[in-house]
């Protein structure tokens, strides 16, 4: 008995244990079916997702003759003609690539996903943010620059002159020479600030001189700064000198990182910690390491980083590899997935009814058990 003045916290529940298990499962199956029967929703980026994907698609059609003068289109490799996959070696060829990962990039529908990356990490029209791209995945290259174009975004870009294999490798059509015939053909207006020689530790390690020159004579054609640091200490430092003397005092709303670049992402003892798509966060390993992904995430700078080719192919519904040219506004990127609102109520309602019909049952059964207990006190003692 509680005395006066004491207080009860706690007291022993009458709801029998079987009951409070089955109001636990029917919650975790009312959990599943909200979570499972979701639906499709057009994205509220939709137009600006086609008109990105449009930019692209113009980008690659006016690509693809100018690479056929330069140098055949390997339909082998190249199945779609875009004009964007390059060879298996060359002088400006940094280190190896993975053919399907760059046939399954020619898809105009990648500048759709590039939208919705930058929309999840808040990049709003007007805000600056940060790029790194290399010669490795030139489709991707285009479809952030639509991107960013689309959205109104003042970019601050880092380019790596070289490319692994079956990038953008063939000398005098590396990226630099694809992004300047694209600006001349009015397609963009956006221009690097500054460019490497890529490679290990951004100097260029493991090309040959003839590829070292090629890459220099690109960034001349398109009037880039050159940038050569000393060790990858200084390419980690001399990159985020880079990207906050040309935001100008004004805040970086993301940092968008296109393939591998060792800078970037760091060395190969820590660049897998990275995820591909759009991160916050990396585990405490990342960071072992200085990188400039890891100094934008330490400032709480969300990272974009188009990586893991097949896994984003995945995510966003893109084939991989495409075996026709996809059409624009195909594919994932353009719907956005939500909760049925009318199922999440019922499930609610049905929960609530369940909770309801057990306590009422439980109170019954606890009233009939005290007046057991009241009728066996009351009886005469003989």
């Amino acid at each position: 008995m509680i005395g006066r003045g004491q207080k009860l916290y706690w007291r022993p529940s009458k709801v029998p244990g079987r009951a409070l298990l089955l109001l636990s499962i029917a919650a975790v199956a009312a959990l599943f079916v909200v979570e499972t029967f979701t639906r499709q929703q057009t994205s509220d980026n939709y137009d600006r997702m086609l008109s990105a994907s449009r930019t692209m698609q113009e980008a690659i059609e006016v690509l693809r003759p100018i690479r056929g003068r330069i140098q055949p289109i390997n339909p082998t490799v190249d199945p779609l003609r875009s004009g964007l996959i390059g060879v298996a070696s060359s002088g400006i060829t940094s280190n190896s690539g993975d053919l399907d990962s760059k046939q399954a990039t020619i898809n105009p529908n990648w500048a759709a996903v590039a939208i919705r990356l930058l929309d999840d990490a808040g990049v709003e029209s007007g805000d600056r943010v940060a790029v790194a791209v290399s010669g490795s995945f030139p489709a991707l290259n285009i479809a952030v620059y639509s991107a960013l174009q689309v959205m109104d975004v003042d970019p601050v870009i880092i380019v790596s002159g070289s490319a692994s294999q079956w990038g953008a490798n063939v000398p005098a059509f590396g990226w630099m020479d694809m992004a300047r015939e694209l600006r001349a053909a009015r397609v963009f207006d956006i221009k690097a600030d500054a460019a490497t020689l890529g490679g290990i530790e951004d100097r260029g390690i493991g090309l040959d001189e003839s590829g070292l020159q090629a890459i220099r004579r690109s960034a001349e054609r398109a009037g880039i700064e050159m940038v050569v640091p000393d060790n990858y200490e200084a390419a980690v430092a001399e990159r985020i000198r880079i990207y906050r003397e040309g935001a100008d005092g004004e805040p970086l709303a993301a940092l968008i990182n296109v393939g591998g670049g060792t800078a970037t992402t760091g060395p190969n003892a820590i660049d897998h910690f990275f995820d591909s798509g759009l991160q916050r966060s990396a585990p405490s390993r990342a960071f072992r390491v200085p990188s400039v992904m890891g100094y934008f995430l330490r400032e709480e700078i969300p990272v974009i980083n188009f990586s893991g080719i097949r896994s984003l192919s995945t995510r966003y519904g893109l084939p991989y590899p495409p075996q026709q040219m996809p059409s624009v506004g195909t594919g994932g990127g353009y719907n956005a997935e939500g909760y049925r609102r009318w199922l999440a109520g019922l499930m609610i309602v049905f929960l609530l009814a369940l909770t309801g019909l057990i306590m009422r049952s439980a109170n019954i059964a606890l009233a009939a058990s005290e007046s057991d207990h009241h009728r066996e006190t009351m009886k005469p003692k003989v």
